[in-house]
């Protein structure tokens, strides 16, 4: 239908026709601007009022998260290097339950081995956790096997100190 015939069509249409197809128009406009721009609006704020507590829970958590972050970037810095990495071990390991089993300690660099022949493996987690606090090492490798006695095991694990770990 070109714009010619719709003129002629509104033109051979009654005033009381006008008006009724004029209100028609409306009320379809109307209907259509609520079902497609104000309904899915609504329906996208009340998704958004849902999320919103979750999103500030997360925002919380990642607060709380670079703070400890930054604690840790500064005890890192702290920590030792080098050389210093198998002395720090060794003044931990003096101070640990299993300290008369330890076989080895050997350094090369930027890491150090240790051999332990028996220990109890809760200690163990205890110790390692103590001398990565303590020295700024991390634990980069760990072989763990049970003995015959229970919760008794034989590990050997290396080490390496805060800055090789950053290299990485």
């Amino acid at each position: 239908m070109s714009v010619v015939n719709l003129r002629e069509f509104w033109a051979r249409r009654s005033a009381r026709e006008r008006a009724l197809l004029a209100g028609g128009a409306a009320a379809i406009i109307v209907v259509a601007l609520y079902l497609f721009l104000w309904q899915p609006g609504l329906a996208a704020s009340r998704r958004l009022s849902a999320a919103l507590p979750k999103l500030r829970a997360q925002v919380e958590l990642m607060r709380a998260q670079q703070a400890d972050i930054a604690v840790l970037r500064k005890s890192a810095g702290d920590a030792p290097e080098g050389g210093d990495l198998r002395a720090s071990l060794q003044a931990s390991l003096a101070r640990a339950p299993f300290a008369k089993s330890v076989q080895r300690i050997e350094a090369t660099g930027e890491r150090a081995t240790v051999a332990v022949a028996a220990a109890s493996f809760d200690d163990w987690l205890r110790w390692v956790a103590a001398a990565q606090r303590e020295s700024g090492a991390r634990l980069e490798r760990c072989s763990i096997a049970a003995l015959a006695e229970p919760g008794m095991v034989r590990v050997d694990a290396t080490f390496v100190s805060v800055a090789a770990a950053a290299k990485r």
